[in-house]
């Protein structure tokens, strides 16, 4: 698996641990919202194939938004 592939995964199983607690939801909503923007999803896609889309296709984005979601401790190092 690539970096970005463990990432992405790391970051999907972020999502569906903690989407419903306080406040995160919110957070992957922004989040994704200004960042999934990048990439065309296709209708079969997951949002963890938008996240691997995502960091194949526009790393530098890739990059910020998980700056953005360790910030938010969302994701460790």
């Amino acid at each position: 698996m690539s970096d970005v592939e463990d990432i992405a995964l790391k970051i999907f199983y972020a999502f569906e641990d903690l989407y419903f607690e306080k406040d995160k939801g919110k957070i992957f909503d922004d989040v994704f919202e200004r960042y999934f923007s990048f990439v065309e999803i296709e209708q079969y896609m997951d949002v963890y194939d938008v996240l691997v889309s995502l960091g194949i296709n526009h790393r530098k984005q890739f990059d910020e938004m998980v700056k953005e979601l360790k910030s938010h401790s969302i994701i460790s190092g």
